[in-house]
C-alpha cells in the first residue's frame, strides 16, 4: 500500500499558512530574480562586447593614422614604437600590432612570429568602411602571454600614397572585458541570497499582517461557548475582505444559539411533563402495603421504588440544569453566602452518603477570620455544586479511603479543592468530564449517577463568575478545584 500521499498530506497540514505564503513569495521572487539576472547577464555581456570593440576601433584608428603616414616604409621598429605609445594607457593591457600586405603576408609586427588571417576575412576588411572585430589566438600577444583566453582583435584597411592596399591588425588581451563580466556575475551571486533573505523577512512580515484578521477570527471562534453564545461576534481589526467571514460566523452563532434554546426548551418541557406522572406513580407505589405479600412482590416493589426515585432525581437534575443554563447572566435570589456555612452544610449532607461506600470525608477550612469569608450568590445552588462534586468523589473512591476537602483563601477569591484516592479519570474522558452524560464505560458501580452532576456544578460555578478544573494526581486519584470570587468585605 502506498502511504506517501498520506505523509505528504500530513506534512502540508503541519505547515502553517503564514509559512506557506512566505515560501510561495520566496519561490516567486527567486524565479523573477533568476530571470532578471539571466537577462541582465546577457545584456551586460553584449554591452561589454560592444564597449570593448568600440575602444579597439578608436585605438586602431589612431594607430592607423601614424602607420599610414609612414607607408610603404614601415619596419618592426616603427610598429613597435607605435605599440609602446599605445601601451602607456593602463587600461590597454597586453597589446600587439601587425601590418600585412594585400595578400596577407606579414610586413612588420611588434611581436613575432606574427599572425595569419583568412582570405575571407581580408576580403571583408577590404570592402568594410569600418574596422572589423575578430578573435585571435593568445600567441598573437607574445610567447609569454597566458594562452587560456583568446585575444580580442581588430583589422582595418590602409591605403598607401602609391595606391597599394595594406591591412593593419591590432591584438589586445581581453582581461578588462572578462573582469567586468566576473564582477557582474559576483554581484548577481551576492544579490540573490541577500535578496532572498530580505524577501523572506518582508514576506513573513507581510503575510503576518495579511493573516492577522484570521487570528482575530480564530480568537473569536475560541470564545464561542454555551455561555457566550448569546454575545455578538466581534472581530477587530476587520478588513473589508473578511467582513463576509464575520457575517457568516455571526449567522452560525445565531443558528447554534437557536439550537441551544430549542434543546433547553425541549428538555425543560419533557422534564416538566414527566415529573408529574412519575411523582404520582411513586406516591402510589409508596402507599402500597407489602404486609403479607410474597417476597417476589416485595422485591419488585422495592426495585420499582428505587428506579422511580432515580428517575425523579434525574428529572430534577434536568430541571436544575435548565434553570442554571438559562440564568447564565444572573444569579437567582443572590445573597451573601458565608463559605464556612455552605461547606459545613454540604459536609453534613454528604457524610451519610459517604458511609454507604465506607469512605471518610475530611473538611479543612481556612483558619483565622474564615467565618467572615463570603460569596455573593445563591446559597442553595452553591451547596448543590459542592454536593455534586463531593458525591462524585465518593462514588469513585475505594473503600476505607479518605476524601480531602480543603479551602484556601487568596487575595480576591477562594479555592476549594476536593481530592479523592480513586483510579483517576481516563485520559479520553478528562477533556470532556464536564459534558453531559460523560461517564467511563468500564465502571459498573451501582448508584453512580447519570452524568449530569458535574455539568450542573460547572454551570453553577460559571453562574457565580467562577471556574472548575480537574487534574489527575501523580500518586493516585484526581482533584477538582473550584475557584469563586469573594464578596467585598465592606459591602
Amino acid at each position: 500500500m502506498n502511504v506517501r500521499p498520506k505523509k505528504a498530506s500530513a506534512i502540508q497540514h503541519r505547515i502553517s499558512l503564514r509559512l506557506k505564503l512566505t515560501l510561495w513569495m520566496l519561490a516567486i521572487f527567486l524565479i523573477i530574480q533568476v530571470s532578471l539576472a539571466t537577462v541582465l547577464d546577457l545584456y551586460h555581456e553584449r554591452s561589454v562586447e560592444s564597449f570593448s570593440n568600440d575602444r579597439l576601433a578608436r585605438r586602431i584608428q589612431l594607430v592607423a593614422n601614424d602607420v599610414s603616414a609612414a607607408l610603404p616604409n614601415v619596419s618592426d621598429k616603427m610598429i613597435l614604437g607605435v605599440a609602446e605609445r599605445v601601451a602607456n594607457d593602463r587600461l590597454v593591457g597586453e597589446f600587439s600590432l601587425f601590418l600585412l600586405d594585400r595578400e596577407g603576408a606579414l610586413i612588420a609586427a611588434s611581436t613575432r612570429p606574427g599572425i595569419t588571417l583568412t582570405r575571407a576575412l581580408l576580403n571583408g576588411a577590404l570592402v568594410s568602411p569600418t574596422p572589423i572585430p575578430l578573435r585571435l589566438p593568445s600567441a598573437a600577444l607574445g610567447p609569454d602571454v597566458d594562452a587560456s583566453e583568446p585575444a580580442r582583435g581588430m583589422v582595418t584597411r590602409l591605403n598607401a600614397s602609391n595606391g597599394d592596399v595594406y591591412f593593419l591588425v591590432l591584438a589586445n588581451d581581453d582581461k578588462f572585458a572578462q573582469l567586468l563580466l566576473i564582477l557582474l556575475e559576483r554581484a548577481i551571486l551576492i544579490s540573490i541570497p541577500i535578496g532572498l533573505v530580505a524577501t523572506g523577512i518582508s514576506a513573513y512580515l507581510i503575510s503576518g499582517i495579511a493573516l492577522r484578521p484570521l487570528l482575530s477570527i480564530k480568537a473569536a471562534a475560541k470564545q464561542l461557548s454555551p455561555q457566550s453564545i448569546g454575545e455578538e461576534v466581534k472581530i477587530t481589526p476587520m478588513p473589508a475582505e473578511f467582513f463576509a467571514v464575520r457575517e457568516e460566523l455571526e449567522l452560525a452563532r445565531k443558528r447554534i444559539q437557536a439550537g441551544f434554546a430549542t434543546q433547553e426548551r425541549f428538555m425543560s418541557n419533557v422534564s416538566h411533563e414527566l415529573k408529574t406522572p412519575i411523582a404520582t406513580i411513586l406516591t402510589e407505589v409508596q402507599v402500597l402495603k407489602p404486609d403479607g405479600a410474597p417476597d417476589q412482590f416485595k422485591s419488585f416493589l422495592r426495585s420499582t421504588t428505587e428506579e422511580l426515585e432515580k428517575l425523579s432525581h434525574t428529572i430534577d437534575s434536568f430541571l436544575l440544569l435548565t434553570r442554571v443554563r438559562h440564568g447564565v447572566t444572573k444569579v437567582p435570589a443572590s445573597a451573601r453566602c458565608y463559605l464556612r456555612d455552605v461547606l459545613l452544610d454540604t459536609y453534613a449532607t454528604c457524610i451519610p452518603y459517604a458511609k454507604l461506600y465506607n469512605v471518610r470525608v475530611e473538611l479543612r477550612l481556612p483558619e483565622g477570620d474564615a467565618e467572615d469569608v463570603a460569596i455573593i450568590g445563591n446559597c442553595d445552588l452553591l451547596r448543590i455544586m459542592f454536593d455534586n462534586i463531593i458525591r462524585n468523589a465518593v462514588r469513585f473512591s475505594p473503600r476505607e479511603s479518605v476524601i480531602m476537602v480543603r479551602a484556601e483563601l487568596e487575595s480576591n477569591h477562594v479555592n476549594i479543592h476536593v481530592r479523592d484516592r480513586g483510579s483517576g479519570i481516563p485520559p479520553d474522558i478528562l477533556p470532556r468530564i464536564f459534558d453531559r452524560f460523560a461517564q467511563t464505560s468500564d465502571d459498573n458501580r451501582g448508584g453512580r449517577g447519570h452524568g449530569l452532576g458535574l455539568e450542573i456544578a460547572l454551570g453553577i460555578a460559571e453562574l457565580h463568575a467562577g471556574t472548575i478544573s480537574v487534574r489527575n494526581c501523580d500518586d493516585s486519584g484526581c482533584e477538582f478545584s473550584v475557584q469563586l470570587p469573594l464578596a467585598d468585605p465592606t459591602g
